[in-house]
């Protein structure tokens, strides 16, 4: 049994360190074998309002605690500290509780339980393990052989996908129909879990939730200037707008809440995650940059999202750390009465992950706003994960608390990837473009599977229980896929390209049925799919130098209400090979060049100059 000081608790008084937790691992199994128990498996987060509830009271009631140490063999697994984990075991929110086999099958699943909750399951679990164990048995051994079914059939659906531009209108048609007009925003499918609520799960719920979905307002901003697509940026602006007066953001500390149990924006879940500041910035900053009115509108959100990003979530060193717990008696206050008491608790952790992306949110929102203080603040987040939390050839670790560890998570890897080469983008670094290259070799000797795309867990890692039947998620792999297409447009080498074009391939087929899950799918792979345009500004000086020449050229590129494009700052002699093979002259510095396929502009000199240049080589044959 582990030091019950690794787990994390209530932060409110509660009994659930009374229970004998064991950390996840083959030694609670192999127990769990020794002595014929079934596993209760405890999947909870530092931030989940309804977790605490649980601690203080399910897992404080002295009969629950006596009846799991007698026959039960309980695992804590925080949901942040092994999301692969989480992946294959969690039943649709938090708090998750499981009951496996000593084999780590699933028994039964659901979410909060209450304590006599709690009890009527845990009796039920002890009656199938003793006396209907040969039934139990025949329902796990069909569940093993569906899951293999499954993973066999997506194998075959990897190995034929068609990426044409068709996909982006499915998209955006599975958009249209859960669009919420009136409120903004999409409606919700599905069976809403009690994890959510904290209560009963009620079939129709979980259509009054109201989720960001920023992955779909980046979508809809990108085909307003790809296909010029009536309304899109419109409804994403308005989304944005909806989001912040309903209820979802914080105006007196700053910062967004996670998700909101009312259409309208209200009621919302207090926690407040890094990650989805950053992605939330990220979309805005986007946004910002293309619709005006929307810019000064969230101008003020943005403003304490990002001061709250660098106080509330920040660390000494510069990394951004993890959550803010979910305190709604704290939530409720007004200014006034929050300044007389403690905020909520702060979960001090680094997560790889979670930093990159609010690092990128930062640096996102500093470009369009032009504030450099945010773009600086994301920076050091970059540079927290390139000093404190990489391995080498090994990759990214995916946790800092005092110390790295935690290694072999895919969405590390590919969230870091990303934000590498954002910082690459808006300084000209060189030293972050090499650290998105290693962590792409990195990539591709431990997690890629050849000509398909990349399991979530590394070759080598944990295979205890169900994390030995391997996953390949979307979301992750669209992640890569997009960092490997930035990289591949970067250096113009197509072996990058190449990787995204397998990996995209190997998610084709079936796009109806994932949903609204398809956005970042679809503008990835339409990015592959479509000759962006490239602005290579060529400095006097190394990158970090002024130039007052070249500078302007860079923020205005940067700044460019496009669908997407990548902006490169070059100097003489490091970027001479690139520069022959984009066919650029070698004796002209401070001034910058638009490329759309193999065509270049002629040199540019003034800021205004760049749209022209841009219509100009967009216009011209690109053989």
């Amino acid at each position: 049994m582990a030091d019950v000081g690794i787990f994390h608790f209530s932060p409110r008084a509660n009994r659930a360190a009374d229970i004998p937790w064991h950390e996840w691992g083959d030694e609670a199994f192999e127990r769990a074998q020794r002595d014929d128990l079934p596993v209760l498996l405890s999947i909870s987060g530092s931030w989940c309002h309804w977790c605490h509830v649980m601690d203080e009271t399910t897992y404080s009631d002295q009969r629950v605690i006596d009846l799991i140490a007698r026959r039960f063999i309980p695992i804590r697994v925080d949901t942040d500290e092994r999301p692969e984990i989480n992946a294959r075991y969690n039943a649709g929110g938090w708090p998750t509780t499981a009951f496996l086999t000593s084999d780590g099958d699933v028994i039964a699943k659901t979410t909060y339980l209450d304590p006599e909750q709690m009890l009527g399951a845990l009796r039920g679990i002890q009656e199938s393990w003793l006396v209907g164990r040969d039934g139990l048995t025949r329902e796990i051994e069909a569940a093993r052989a569906t899951r293999a079914a499954e993973r066999a059939a997506e194998a075959g659906r990897r190995t034929a996908g068609a990426l044409t531009p068709s996909i982006l209108d499915v998209a955006l048609e599975i958009l249209e129909a859960a669009y919420d007009e009136e409120r903004g925003g999409f409606r919700e499918t599905g069976v809403e879990t009690a994890g959510e609520t904290g209560g009963e799960a009620t079939p129709d719920g979980r259509a009054a939730l109201r989720f960001p979905h920023v992955d779909a307002i980046r979508l809809w901003r990108y085909a307003h200037h790809r296909r010029d697509t009536p309304d899109v940026l419109a409804r994403a602006s308005f989304t944005l707008g909806r989001m912040v007066e309903g209820g979802l953001y914080d105006a007196i500390d700053g910062g967004f809440y996670r998700y909101a149990t009312q259409p309208d924006w209200s009621q919302p879940h207090v926690e407040k995650l890094a990650a989805d500041q950053g992605a939330l910035l990220l979309a805005i900053g986007e946004v910002a940059t293309s619709d005006p009115d929307a810019m000064e509108r969230l101008r003020e959100p943005v403003e304490h999202t990002a001061a709250y990003l660098g106080g509330a979530l920040s660390n000494a060193l510069g990394g951004i750390t993890h959550s803010q717990d979910a305190d709604e008696d704290y939530a409720r206050l007004d200014e006034a009465a929050r300044s007389l008491v403690p905020h909520p608790v702060v979960d001090e952790r680094v997560f790889a992950a979670s930093c990159a992306i609010a690092a990128r949110g930062l640096i996102a929102v500093g470009v369009a706003y032009d504030r450099r203080d945010w773009t600086e603040r994301g920076l050091r987040a970059v540079d927290f994960l390139m000093a404190r939390m990489r391995a080498g050839e090994a990759g990214v670790y995916h946790g800092w608390d005092g110390g790295a560890g935690g290694l072999g998570l895919l969405a590390d890897q590919a969230q870091a990837m990303l934000a590498f080469l954002h910082a690459y983008e808006v300084t000209g670094s060189d030293t972050y473009l090499e650290a998105a290259r290693a962590l792409g070799r990195a990539l591709q000797r431990n997690w890629r599977e050849p000509g398909r795309g990349f399991w979530d867990t590394a070759t080598g890692h944990d295979e205890t229980a169900l994390l030995a039947e391997p996953v390949m998620p979307l979301a992750e792999n669209v992640a890569v896929a997009e960092a490997f297409l930035w990289l591949g447009r970067l250096t113009h080498d197509e072996r990058h390209l190449q990787v995204a074009l397998e990996t995209l391939s190997g998610f084709a087929t079936g796009l109806e049925a994932r949903g609204l899950a398809i956005a970042d799918f679809a503008r990835v792979v339409d990015r592959l799919l479509t000759a962006e345009p490239e602005f290579k500004i060529v400095s006097e000086w190394a990158s970090g130098e002024p130039d007052r020449v070249a500078d302007p050229l860079f923020r205005e590129a940067l700044r460019m209400p496009l669908a997407a494009r990548t902006v490169q700052r070059l100097s003489l002699p490091q970027d001479d090979l690139l520069m022959r093979s984009l066919g650029l002259p070698l004796d002209r510095t401070r001034v910058a060049y638009v490329c759309v396929g193999s065509v270049c502009s002629a040199p540019v000199t003034q800021p205004e100059a760049l749209a022209p240049a841009l219509e100009q080589a967009s216009a011209a044959p690109t053989w």
